[in-house]
């Protein structure tokens, strides 16, 4: 397994299983998150854990990964039941199965920056906080 597939395999199973400790050991101190706006692993730990609270069996599943040196595009299946708030929306007890596609770097060992993530739009449709497009 290459540096780049471990590093991805420990965050993905921090988010899997919400032992965060795993993160000290896969992601950089000055970890950039441009999509989302923060740099640093603690708000990254936040996000992990605000998406844990609202979805406990969250799954994380890499379904394509390319590697190129120390950068990566990878798109991964996003899976769990909402029965906590999320972003202050109230539980709705549906499932959702989204994607999400990223591109990032990996700098000795360790994520350290990213771009790209979840597909929202799909997830607010699963949620019914956005209705489903309709086939004209």
């Amino acid at each position: 397994m290459s540096e780049v597939e471990e590093v991805l395999h420990a965050i993905y199973e921090a988010i899997n299983t919400g032992d965060l400790a795993l993160l000290d050991k896969a992601v950089a101190p000055d970890y950039v998150e441009h999509s989302e706006g923060f740099q640093g692993i603690e708000p990254f730990r936040q996000q992990v854990t605000a998406f844990r609270a609202a979805f406990p069996d969250l799954r994380v599943t890499i379904e394509d990964l390319l590697i190129s040196g120390d950068r990566f595009a990878s798109r991964t299946a996003v899976t769990g039941t909402h029965t906590g708030d999320l972003m202050g929306m109230p539980a709705t007890g549906r499932r959702i199965s989204v994607e999400a596609v990223d591109i990032g770097r990996i700098e000795n060992g360790l994520a350290k920056e990213r771009w790209g993530g979840l597909n929202m739009y799909a997830l607010l449709t699963q949620l019914g906080v956005i209705p489903a497009p309709q086939p004209g």
